[in-house]
């Protein structure tokens, strides 16, 4: 069960990424965006697809070690993979949280 909710939670920060990139005309650094959706992760309203907060100060941490120009690139990014492969990093965190 907790593996399906993971699994939503992680498609919540992937996704705002893919969504900054066909967004408005103006939008935030994709970074910025993605810091923010992992912020709220931990939050209660989250219900059952919430994260402690040791998984989001670790996706924090990971996503603050990478380039804006990285982040950006993800976010601009077609390919299903790639988004995949930013996604799974972010999973390592919930790895280390059981």
């Amino acid at each position: 069960m907790r593996s399906g909710l993971t699994k939503r939670a992680l498609a919540v920060a992937s996704m705002t990424l893919v969504l900054v990139g066909v967004g408005c005309s103006s939008p935030p650094p994709p970074k910025l965006v993605a810091l923010e959706m992992i912020q709220t992760l931990d939050d209660p309203a989250m219900g059952s697809m919430a994260v402690s907060s040791q998984v989001v100060d670790c996706m924090t941490a990971k996503v603050q070690a990478m380039t804006e120009e990285y982040v950006a690139a993800i976010a601009a990014t077609p390919d299903q993979l790639t988004v995949d492969a930013f996604s799974a990093e972010l999973a390592q965190c919930l790895a280390a949280d059981s």
